[in-house]
């Protein structure tokens, strides 16, 4: 996996219980769609809370994104 942490623009569906699933994201002016979640992490950097998701994409290619609690920002962190 080649480390990025580029900003990207994401849709993400959030449901009642405040949970969080990334649906599909632009990166390059390519949009890739999130077809399923591998795993679901919290971690604290620097005193930046950020949710860690491991995703699969056209059943090959896994993605690492950060979505920051505070800022609401998502970067597309590893590929």
């Amino acid at each position: 996996m080649k480390l990025l942490n580029h900003p990207v623009d994401m849709i993400a569906v959030f449901n009642m219980n405040g949970d969080i699933k990334p649906f599909k994201f632009k990166y390059k002016d390519k949009k890739i769609k999130v077809e399923k979640i591998i795993d679901i992490k919290e971690e604290k950097l620097a005193g930046n809370r950020r949710l860690v998701f491991i995703c699969m994409t056209d059943r090959k290619d896994i993605y690492e994104l950060k979505y920051e609690i505070d800022s609401h920002k998502w970067f597309l962190f590893k590929r």
